[in-house]
């Protein structure tokens, strides 16, 4: 027998058929094919072994001592791939599973999660807040199926949905020294103290980017990875947070938003995967789910 042959799965499930009801034609019968494959399937796999796994005497038949055996093993080759089977099947149907997903501010990412949990009870979803850059190379190294982002433009090398654009601007107190600001300047903003999101956030980028494009230096005091740690910090009084317009929810009040007069100074919020991942049901149930919500 050559020592790279391999028995297929269908060899294997006709053989354990006939042996098991003794017949070809009721293994046929199970199995959902003619009698004349059933039989094919095994001469050739006894062929290919050069092994005798079944006795033909008249219109009996008997399994010879090898394939008893093996038996066991083969019971338990074709269980684990019924197992397997059924396991992508119930997969692709959305009956069970586990789905990643991460995104970079919840205000976009929790009402598309919240609906898809809805409409499929039986997945397990397991959510990560972290910074845009590094939920990207999550994606790549496949630690997360999706992932809500904030980008200049769109990724490279993903598949990317654009869900809104947002401005970036300054966060500050309501009743604070910039109350009745309605716009800021570059210069003016190098004045404040600023609280931003951590360096691979991509609020912070896209801020950083233009500052340096505008010849600006703003004073950034604070970095952190949440957004209502810097919120906690602005009505504290530490200083003034950079975010996007769409941060400020009806719980912030107290808050306001400030533009800086820079066009650059634009967010895409955007829903990504990578290529191989687009077409998995529960990524496009995902993006079908983003897409009504928001319209695109």
């Amino acid at each position: 027998m050559p020592s790279s042959f391999e028995p297929s799965i269908r060899q294997l499930r006709a053989l354990e058929a006939v042996a098991r009801t003794q017949s070809f034609t009721a293994a046929a019968q199970e199995l959902g094919v003619s009698q004349p494959t059933v039989s094919n399937l095994i001469v050739a796999l006894e062929k290919q072994t050069g092994c005798r796994f079944l006795h033909r005497m008249g219109g009996r038949i008997e399994t010879t001592e090898l394939f008893e055996k093996l038996r066991p093993q083969i019971k338990a080759i074709l269980a684990l791939k019924s197992e397997v089977d059924l396991a992508i099947e119930d997969r692709k149907s959305l009956r069970a599973g586990s789905f990643w997903v991460g995104y970079s501010t919840y205000q976009v990412a929790m009402l598309p999660i919240a609906r898809f949990i809805h409409a499929y009870p039986d997945i397990t979803v397991n959510a990560r807040a972290m910074a845009s850059l590094d939920l990207t190379e999550l994606l790549k190294v496949g630690e997360l199926d999706v992932a809500f982002v904030t980008v200049e433009k769109p990724v490279e090398d993903f598949v990317c949905q654009i869900l809104n654009s947002v401005r970036v601007g300054v966060v500050a107190n309501r009743t604070g020294p910039l109350s009745e600001v309605d716009q800021l300047t570059w210069s003016e903003v190098e004045k404040l103290r600023l609280i931003q999101r951590e360096p691979n956030a991509g609020t912070r980028r896209i801020f950083e980017a233009a500052a340096q494009q505008s010849g600006a230096q703003p004073n950034t005091i604070l970095g952190l990875g949440s957004w209502g740690s810097i919120t906690s910090l602005i009505r504290s009084g530490i200083g003034e947070g950079i975010g996007l317009e769409s941060e400020l929810m009806a719980t912030d009040q107290d808050l306001k938003f400030i533009p800086i007069s820079d066009e650059n100074l634009k967010a895409h919020q955007c829903l990504i995967a990578t290529p191989p991942m687009a077409d998995a049901v529960c990524v496009r149930e995902m993006f079908e789910i983003s897409a009504e919500i928001y319209g695109v």
